[in-house]
């Protein structure tokens, strides 16, 4: 989608919502640009999806509810989606926000739970276990809880236990992406591209907002070879 005319208006700090970052940090998506520019601009054009939001939203909603069921019946007492909202603000200033699916608590113990309806991806579990770390950081009611954590998928739970949020590769990879958000506008951020079709046909930023976007497929010809 060829766009001239930029319609971005600068956040005043990076705000980042944890769905952004956990493709990054999982290795499934390489370009930190996009990142970057969701994180200090909002208001944007975006590339038009063929995405199927509503057919989303009903499937995501009956997962939600099935598992939460589920829950009730065993004693739980659950949350859902935005009563689960946080946003957390490091040294940085930058703000890291999200909200799962479902959190459940019983006694001591502590579930946090995100629902999806799509195949399975490392993504997924990395999702989670953010939640599993800001939670009880970032709201008053989950203090001092020691959250496990759950995928949950139409076919399959994955279960996340709790010591998964020890993981120092992880810390260390989110203090890298979250300080990428940070950085200020220039040649350094215009090294954060990833530029390629296969990167690039997933992402919502249109060419007036990344000068590097990839529109067609070029890496492609005929030989005489063979």
């Amino acid at each position: 989608m060829l766009q001239t005319k930029s319609t971005a208006k600068p956040r005043t700090s990076p705000y980042i919502w944890v769905t952004w970052v956990t493709k990054l940090i999982s290795g499934e998506e390489s370009c930190k640009y996009k990142l970057w520019f969701r994180a200090n601009n909002r208001g944007y054009s975006k590339v038009p999806s063929t995405f199927n939001l509503a057919k989303w939203c009903e499937d995501h909603t009956a997962l939600i509810e099935k598992r939460k069921l589920e829950l009730i019946s065993q004693g739980y007492k659950v949350f859902l989606e935005d009563q689960n909202s946080f946003a957390l603000t490091g040294k940085s200033g930058a703000t890291l926000s999200g909200k799962a699916d479902i959190v459940a608590i019983k006694g001591s113990d502590a579930l946090v739970i995100d629902c999806k309806t799509g195949q399975q991806r490392n993504s997924d579990v990395t999702q989670v276990k953010l939640y599993m770390l800001a939670l009880p950081l970032a709201n008053e009611r989950h203090r001092g809880l020691f959250f496990r954590g759950e995928v949950q998928y139409k076919d399959k739970t994955v279960p996340i236990p709790s010591e998964a949020i020890n993981d120092i590769d992880l810390i260390n990879a989110l203090n890298s992406v979250m300080g990428t958000t940070s950085l200020p506008p220039g040649d350094e951020v215009e090294t954060l591209t990833c530029a390629s079709f296969g990167e690039c046909r997933f992402c919502d930023l249109t060419s007036a907002d990344c000068k590097s976007r990839v529109e067609s497929d070029s890496n492609k010809g005929t030989t005489d070879l063979f």
